[in-house]
Formats: C-alpha cells, structure tokens, sequence
C-alpha cells in the first residue's frame, strides 16, 4: 500500500510540472507576439525588370519592421505610427 501512494504522488507532481512548462510556454509564445509587423501599401508593387528596360508589377511591397532594431519599444512605436500616417497597413507578424 505504501509504494501506491508513492506513485500516485510523483504522478501528481508530474502532471503539475507539466501544467506549469505548458503554461510557461504559451505565456513565451505571446510575449513574441509584437516583435515584429508586416507593413503593407496598396499602391506600392514588387516590380522588375528583363534586359530591355520592360518591367512587370506582382504583388503588394511588404516591409517588415521589428523591435529588435530599435533602441527602445518607444522608438518601434513611432515608426509603425508614422508608417501608417504614410497609408501602410501594419499588422502582427505573428500569425503569417
């Protein structure tokens, strides 16, 4: 009978030490979420170029912009602002 609660113990402590990496995980995963955005413009297009000077246009331009090249998560901000003040559509780049 003795070992039975031993066991039942260390799987409770188990599953307890699992609950707790699981919710360390996703609390990790979340904090990423604003690192970086995807700015798009509607009128601005991929273009290029053959050898004799005709272009083709596809695809909306995308830039992608993230905090790590900022001093600090003020100076990220107001560059997205200023972004969209110039008609880009930033969005999360988490889920892209």
């Amino acid at each position: 009978m003795m070992v039975m609660i031993v066991k039942v113990i260390s799987g409770t402590k188990i599953k307890k030490m699992k609950k707790i990496l699981l919710f360390s995980a996703v609390v990790l995963m979340f904090s990423a979420c604003n690192k970086c955005k995807e700015c798009t413009h509607d009128t601005m297009e991929y273009q290029s170029y053959d050898e004799n000077g005709n272009y083709d246009s596809f695809g909306n331009y995308i830039e992608e912009v993230c905090s790590d090249n900022f001093e600090s998560k003020k100076d990220f901000n107001d560059y997205i602002d200023a972004m969209e003040d110039n008609n880009y559509d930033c969005k999360s780049d988490f889920w892209n």
